[in-house]
């Protein structure tokens, strides 16, 4: 895992949070229709990077000898890596 350093203070003392970012009833009522637009398009995004590109990743990785990480799981998944630092209580996406 890489070192993530605080932006504002440098420190290394910082902890990885995710969080899922969900929409009230309001949102869903006024952007609903756009916003399952939006999903299939990511998710179409996804499904095309997955066969694209991470399927042949893999074998390519698999034939040195190395690890793979996927690319398309942070388009399927909701979620957003925000860490927290502990000396200065700043949050920050890294």
């Amino acid at each position: 895992m890489v070192n993530v350093k605080c932006p504002k203070c440098g420190s290394t003392k910082v902890q990885l949070s995710n969080e899922s970012s969900k929409h009230g009833c309001l949102f869903t009522v006024l952007f609903g229709v756009w916003y399952i637009c939006w999903l299939f398009c990511r998710w179409m995004v996804g499904l095309t990077l997955l066969v694209v590109y991470d399927w042949w990743m893999v074998l390519v990785h698999k034939a040195m000898g190395k690890g793979h990480v996927w690319q398309c799981k942070r388009w399927f998944s909701n979620r957003r890596r925000i860490y927290y630092c502990h000396d200065c209580g700043t949050n920050f996406r890294a």
